[in-house]
């Protein structure tokens, strides 16, 4: 179901992707990374099943198809560009990754990257891609679970959305055997966002009026967080795992701010900028720093890098996932489907029965 854009929200995306980037780049913002990536979890979270939601009150059901439909038209596009433009990069460098290219290439299409990665496959170029793999892997689950959560346990949802929360919390923070980038040790920054949304949406239903809280506060306390030194490696690696709690804590703030209030900061043109471009710029920017560009890492060449990522992304914006995202309205995927309107039409049919009828002369 097609919603009206918010732009603190989409400022909150800019910053995500904002962070990641510095990180990447080599910038002063030592735990970037890690918390733009869990920040876009929270955000995933949060949004999709605030669309679900609004689309269940409405209907009573969810069409599938529909859903997974925006999905494929918002994400394919913009990735099978950049599928198609990386073996030329590749051969125009001499990158010797080439040849190990179609396996990256088909894990990346699949949103399997992760899990490969895990088995012990280099994706190269596209490493960075195992959070999009998380994020699709989200989606294609939690639309079924959603549904059955509110055929069946619709009166205890939020309980039930809290304590999976809880669990996935607590097993991010304190297990030492999963990957820091399997599904089940960043499905908890997901599920954060979903109890946001379950909560808000029970609260609009019941017309409680919740406090405002200014969206540049928890803005500037995790760029500020994310800024902290480093001591070593190993230090390092040994608090990714509580960090990632703390970062989904402040994001869920941030993300409840940006939904109920306003500021000029976060929903600043250039905020709502990068937002606009985030997705298309996590793909370019992290594969033109891994590829052999201009050489050796350095911070300006990275950052040059980056601008060019930047260029690259408007230009997907303009040329390709705008467009295409047009089709959505020829394909009906903002509609109802047949059986929702049926289901809209019974409920209303009892309501038309039961008025006066007007006698006649």
């Amino acid at each position: 179901m097609q919603h009206t854009r918010n732009r603190d929200l989409d400022g909150v995306r800019g910053l995500a992707i904002l962070l990641v980037v510095t990180a990447h780049v080599g910038l002063p913002v030592r735990w970037g990374g890690l918390s733009g990536v869990t920040l876009f979890f929270v955000l995933s979270g949060y949004l999709i099943t605030s669309l679900l939601l609004r689309e269940w009150d409405r209907y009573g059901s969810i069409s599938l198809w529909r859903f997974w439909g925006r999905r494929a038209l918002r994400l394919l596009p913009a990735l099978l560009v950049l599928l198609a433009v990386v073996p030329l990069l590749l051969w125009a460098t001499g990158d010797s990754r080439l040849s190990s290219y179609p396996v990256a290439a088909l894990a990346t299409l699949t949103y399997v990257g992760n899990w490969v990665r895990i088995a012990g496959t280099d994706l190269g170029v596209l490493n960075h891609t195992w959070s999009l793999a998380v994020e699709e892997q989200f989606y294609l689950v939690w639309p079924l679970v959603f549904i059955a959560l509110m055929r069946w346990f619709r009166a205890h949802a939020l309980q039930v959305v809290i304590a999976v929360a809880f669990v996935a919390t607590f097993y991010r923070s304190w297990t030492l055997e999963a990957s820091d980038i399997a599904t089940s040790a960043n499905v908890f920054a997901l599920m954060l966002g979903v109890v946001l949304a379950f909560a808000l949406a029970g609260a609009a239903r019941r017309g409680w009026q919740l406090p405002r809280t200014h969206p540049v506060v928890p803005f500037l306390v995790l760029v500020a967080v994310s800024a902290f030194p480093g001591h070593s490696p190993e230090a390092d690696q040994g608090l990714l795992r509580p960090l990632a709690v703390v970062y989904a804590v402040i994001g869920v703030w941030l993300v409840y701010s940006a939904a109920n209030g306003h500021s000029r900061v976060v929903g600043s043109r250039v905020m709502v900028f990068f937002g606009t471009i985030s997705y298309a710029l996590y793909l370019w920017h992290q594969t033109f720093i891994n590829s052999r560009l201009l050489g050796d890492h350095t911070v300006p060449r990275n950052l040059l890098l980056a601008a060019a990522g930047v260029l690259v992304s408007w230009l997907s914006w303009i040329l390709v996932e705008r467009p295409v995202g047009r089709l959505r309205g020829r394909l009906r995927l903002d509609q109802p489907s047949r059986r929702q309107l049926d289901a809209v039409h019974d409920r209303e049919r009892p309501a038309q029965e039961s008025l006066p009828t007007t006698p006649t002369t």
